[in-house]
C-alpha cells in the first residue's frame, strides 16, 4: 500500500481553481518513489476523507485565498492552517462541503494521517472558464519542484 498521498483538489473548469489538477499533471512526468500516490482529488466534497485512508502522509494542493499577489503560494502544516479546520460545519446542507469538512470528517473517522501538509496557491480568477491565469500556471513548476524536494 502506498505510503504517501499527493493529492491536487480543484476544478480545471473554474480557472485558477484547477491549479491542484494541474500541479498533479506536471508531477506525473518526474520520477517519484514506489510509494508515492499521485491523485486528482477534483473538487473537494466529503468523500475526499475516504481518499485518506491508508496513508502516512499526505500532501495538499489546492487554490487558497491568502490575500496575496496571484500566483504567490505556500507551504501550510496543520498548525498553520488550523483557523480554517476549525471553522468546518456544514452550514446546514452537505452541498456546502468543502476541503475543511472533509478534513474533520477524515479525522473523526480515524482516516486522517498522522503527517499532513498543504501547498496553496493564490488564485487571480476563479470564474466559469477554463484555463489558469499567467501567474498561477507560472507557479506550477515552483510548486512542484518544492513537492518533489519534500518527497524525497
Amino acid at each position: 500500500m502506498s505510503k504517501t498521498l499527493v493529492l491536487g483538489l480543484g476544478n480545471p473548469l473554474r480557472g485558477d481553481d484547477g491549479v491542484g489538477p494541474a500541479v498533479i499533471a506536471a508531477l506525473q512526468a518526474h520520477p517519484l518513489p514506489s510509494e508515492v500516490t499521485l491523485l486528482d482529488g477534483g473538487a473537494p466534497g466529503l468523500e475526499t476523507a475516504l481518499l485518506f485512508e491508508g496513508y502516512r502522509r499526505a500532501v495538499i494542493v489546492d487554490a487558497a485565498a491568502m490575500g496575496e499577489a496571484p500566483g504567490t503560494w505556500r507551504r501550510f502544516t496543520p498548525a498553520e492552517a488550523q483557523l480554517l479546520l476549525r471553522e468546518a460545519s456544514m452550514r446546514g446542507t452537505l452541498h456546502d462541503a468543502g476541503l475543511a469538512e472533509a478534513l474533520a470528517l477524515a479525522e473523526a473517522l480515524g482516516l486522517l494521517p498522522p503527517e499532513l501538509v498543504f501547498y496553496g496557491v493564490q488564485p487571480a480568477e476563479v470564474g466559469w472558464a477554463p484555463g489558469m491565469s499567467a501567474p498561477v500556471a507560472t507557479a506550477v513548476p515552483a510548486v512542484c519542484a518544492a513537492i518533489l524536494h519534500e518527497l524525497t
